[in-house]
């Protein structure tokens, strides 16, 4: 799939997964934010869960992106999980946890993932950058383990429409 950082394309690994697709993959990527567990494709398997990809979290809209999820979230009344998958290390999230101390949200890292979780991880949500260790943004909402909507933006500056895939499963 080919996305853009303003007018520079770039390609990116892996497919977006389908609607109704089963996570088919396994993969463990170590705790960052909010946890001391490992993120595994088993934690998508209870309830709604939203995971969100950010390529840089320092970055104002990676902050938005988180920022704006939860409160979306909480606007709305919706009882979901929200996992941020990040491609910083842990203590980039340091930043986060002192300006938003009440987010609920875990979040989890690639930086000392094994090559192997992170190859798996980025083939099946389709937000690996070739040629780069980082990700794309994205959104992923799975119900039980199945996904029911995902949105992979065309323009990564920016953040991906929150309001658009909320109303989506809401409806």
């Amino acid at each position: 799939m080919k996305v853009f950082l303003g007018d520079k394309p770039i390609e990116l690994l892996g497919k977006q997964p389908k609607q109704g697709e089963w996570i088919k993959k396994n993969f463990r990527l170590p705790a960052a934010y909010n946890t001391k567990i490992p993120f595994t494709p088993d934690q998508l398997k209870a309830g709604l869960v939203i995971v969100s990809t950010l390529p840089k979290i320092k970055s104002n809209e990676c902050s938005a992106q988180i920022l704006n999820l939860e409160q979306e979230l909480a606007i709305r009344k919706i009882n979901a999980k929200i996992v941020h998958i990040a491609c910083d290390c842990a203590d980039h999230w340091e930043e986060v946890k002192n300006l938003h101390p009440f987010l609920k949200a875990k979040g989890f890292s690639l930086k000392f993932a094994d090559t192997t979780d992170i190859n798996s991880f980025k083939e099946f949500f389709g937000v690996g950058v070739k040629g780069s260790p980082r990700i794309a943004h994205g959104l992923f909402a799975f119900q039980n383990g199945y996904l029911i909507q995902s949105m992979i933006p065309r323009q990564q500056y920016g953040i991906p429409n929150i309001k658009k895939l909320l109303d989506s499963i809401s409806s």
